[in-house]
């Protein structure tokens, strides 16, 4: 990836706050399950996602760790393809114990109502450990 991509890809990742979080169906085997979801990007990167253990896509990832975040500039008119976009593809794990309260705290302070979830239907910080990147600027 050319250098001027590579910055502007890291541009939109952290500029924006939500992508969609898309991960291989386990009750509809092979499909994709697209969902929109806020992820936390930390300072080296690495994006990261407080999830409900219910949730379809955690359902997903607990069968199939293969997921990819698609984050986009969208056009408020115009061609949405004129827009730059990239997709992370990779593996979604938990965050180990030891590295998740930290990692929820920083969560939480970007995203306050998040701090309700912390005991209600099993949430859990999960990651996303890129395989490839994808920019179209």
């Amino acid at each position: 990836m050319r250098t001027q991509a590579v910055n502007d890809a890291k541009q939109l990742v952290y500029k924006k706050n939500s992508g969609v979080m898309s991960t291989l169906s386990y009750n509809l085997r092979g499909y994709p399950f697209g969902s929109v979801t806020p992820y936390m990007c930390d300072e080296h990167g690495k994006l990261y996602f407080f999830i409900s253990d219910i949730a379809q896509h955690t359902k997903n990832l607990v069968h199939d760790k293969r997921m990819s975040l698609t984050i986009f500039d969208a056009a408020q008119t115009g061609d949405q393809n004129e827009h730059g976009r990239v997709t992370i593809v990779g593996d979604g794990s938990l965050v180990p114990a030891e590295h998740a309260e930290v990692l929820l705290n920083k969560y939480i302070a970007l995203y306050p109502e998040a701090d309700s979830y912390r005991s209600a239907h099993d949430f859990n910080l999960w990651q996303l450990d890129p395989v490839r990147i994808r920019y179209i600027g």
